[in-house]
């Protein structure tokens, strides 16, 4: 859909309830409202969405690689031009409008005003491993989003940024090593590095990153899984402040403000004008922190409250552009 102006993305935008706006190459969803004052629950793919107030969501449809795919988008209302955008992708066994529930991320659209644009992954999975699953080509999914919504919807293409958690968070960083060119900023959350990826990121331009991860996550460890081969945090850590120059001398606090049995050492790598952050969630678990603590404790581990994790992220992406 190559809509000649922004004014006519809002009309694809603001679609009827029972109406879709499509092109041929891919459908746009009707937009779902939340009312001014107070924020609602709405379905998109079956799954149930928490609006905050003065958002809206829609969903996108397309075919990438012969496959079907679909995004959701949580943006704020009214739209405005020129936004920035951040790419948020879920993890394994989740959905996108279950991870936006889950990390609380419309409230953070309503007040800083960027739009959040959540791919579904295909099969079960992300195509974070470079080899393992050609056939997704994620890493190409992800740049026909970029496409869309920047050339379609009119948000900035010099501030599009990228997060994810668990398997989302593999792939993210996959994106962080292939599409460093599009993507001015990324996090990872409750990842570390495949060793496939380890051996082949080689970003064109390494941009700021950072990791939040307990040390206590059950699912992946942070001293890494030879069985599934994953690298270790401190490994992952590693590779990126090698690559963007970094000092070996981080800056370090602790933040501990809520009675709930986990504490936070923010580590800050130095590496010029950019930075490498992670968030070490002291008993923390596979977990967003700040967000719901989505499996009981003894399966996944504990959901540190002592900061929300989708605000650290985003006051981090806000401040590079690409």
């Amino acid at each position: 859909m190559k809509l000649a102006t922004w004014a006519g993305a809002l009309m694809a935008l603001a679609m009827s309830a029972t109406a879709a706006a499509t092109d041929g190459n891919y459908t746009v969803g009707p937009t779902l409202v939340a009312p001014k004052i107070i924020g609602t629950v709405v379905k998109i793919h079956g799954n149930n969405l928490v609006l905050a107030a003065k958002t809206a969501a829609f969903d996108v449809t397309l075919e990438h690689n012969g496959l079907v795919r679909t995004f959701t988008v949580v943006r704020p209302e009214p739209a405005v031009a020129g936004a920035p955008l951040m790419l948020v992708l879920h993890g394994r066994g989740g959905n996108s409008e279950g991870h936006a529930t889950i990390t609380n991320l419309s409230k953070s659209v309503a007040a800083q005003g960027y739009w959040a644009v959540l791919p579904q992954y295909y099969d079960n999975t992300w195509d974070d491993n470079p080899g393992l699953n050609p056939g997704l080509d994620d890493v190409g999914f992800a740049e026909r989003i970029l496409d869309i919504m920047q050339e379609d919807f009119g948000l900035d293409a010099n501030r599009s940024y990228a997060a994810g958690f668990s398997n989302g968070g593999f792939m993210t960083e996959r994106l962080a090593c292939e599409l460093s060119d599009r993507i001015a900023a990324f996090a990872f959350v409750s990842t570390s590095i495949t060793r496939g990826l380890y051996n082949a990121c080689a970003p064109t331009t390494p941009r700021p990153v950072m990791f939040v991860h307990g040390t206590t996550d059950p699912v992946v460890p942070w001293a890494g899984n030879n069985a599934l081969a994953l690298q270790s945090v401190d490994s992952a850590v590693g590779l990126w402040t090698a690559k963007l120059g970094c000092g070996l001398n981080p800056t370090q606090q602790t933040l501990d403000s809520a009675n709930d049995g986990t504490s936070i050492d923010l580590f800050r790598y130095g590496c010029g004008t950019k930075e490498v952050r992670l968030y070490r969630v002291n008993n923390g678990g596979h977990t967003w922190p700040g967000g719901t603590q989505y499996l009981p404790v003894n399966l996944i581990g504990k959901t540190s409250t002592d900061i929300q994790a989708t605000d650290e992220v985003w006051n981090f992406v806000k401040t590079y552009q690409r």
